[in-house]
């Protein structure tokens, strides 16, 4: 009886062992098939974050080319015309022509041509033409402008869609909506649809206007990157970490930009002013440099 007893109790310890045992492989074998998907996720929206980067300097600079080529030709304000030359920053082959020069005459369409290519004073590449269409000078409140890309390229990714400026200024401040709408460009082998919708306001060289490369302006709002799988990026740009853009430079320079897809946001951090091609994309522990395109 004794014997019996103790043979019961060696047999139950055995199976709560292999129960134990099973439990461990089976929660470690979930553990692990969990990770590599975590990984992917993170992967994703990091790559993602790292794309909104590009696309949005990309489209920030047409805001930077239609302000600057219309300083040069008297586009901005009446009776002002900037005393500078523009030639060096956009490219000497860079050629701007109006299709009406009559005094207040509106809407003025004004053509800007690069040519197969042209190489601005930082490096960047521009080719095609960009289509401005001014319905009043660029600094009259109320006024719009539209930018619109035909066969454009800039480092050689094609750039498509509609970039609306309506100037929302007041007597204390300068301040624009942007609305991008139909923004399609390839990055690599992948062709991505872009949207925006954003504030921009001048911060610096108020007392210049004349001269815009002073200039230097922040930019809060919202952006949607769709890639051709469905999977979408959501971007979101807080007032109070704006994007910073000193038109003398071709890249943001300050600010922070969210990017969610599905439920993981990476934090895009462009720096704390100085002017260079580094930012950096934190999600969770894991931190990735980037440098951005000219």
């Amino acid at each position: 009886m004794k014997s019996y007893f103790c043979f019961n109790r060696i047999f139950a310890g055995v199976i709560i062992l292999v129960l134990v045992v099973t439990c461990f492989f089976a929660c470690s074998k979930s553990t692990e098939s969990a990770s590599p998907n975590a990984n992917q996720a993170d992967n994703l929206t990091i790559n993602a974050a790292a794309d909104q980067a590009i696309v949005s300097g990309i489209y920030d600079d047409l805001f930077g080319i239609a302000l600057e080529v219309g300083a040069k030709a008297g586009m901005n304000q009446a009776g002002r015309k900037a005393n500078i030359d523009l030639t060096a920053k956009l490219g000497s082959c860079a050629i701007a022509e109006i299709d009406d020069v009559s005094a207040g005459q509106w809407p003025k369409v004004m053509l800007i041509k690069f040519g197969a290519q042209c190489a601005d004073a930082t490096g960047r590449v521009r080719a095609g033409n960009i289509q401005v269409t001014y319905s009043n000078f660029f600094y009259y409140p109320n006024a719009t402008i539209t930018i619109k890309p035909l066969s454009y390229t800039v480092n050689g990714i094609a750039v498509q869609g509609t970039k609306v400026i309506t100037n929302l200024s007041s007597n204390s401040e300068y301040k624009y909506s942007a609305v991008i709408n139909d923004g399609v460009l390839k990055l690599d082998t992948v062709t991505v649809s872009y949207k925006s919708n954003a504030t921009i306001k001048q911060t610096d060289g108020l007392a210049t206007l004349a001269d815009v490369t002073d200039d230097v302006f922040s930019i809060f709002g919202t952006d949607s990157l769709i890639y051709p799988n469905g999977t979408t990026a959501a971007i979101t740009v807080g007032e109070a970490d704006a994007l910073q853009r000193k038109i003398e430079c071709p890249w943001f320079s300050k600010g922070k930009a969210l990017v969610t897809v599905g439920n993981i946001t990476a934090n895009v951090n462009y720096g704390n002013g100085v002017c260079d091609d580094s930012a950096s994309i934190d999600l969770g522990d894991k931190v990735k440099s980037i440098k951005l395109p000219k």
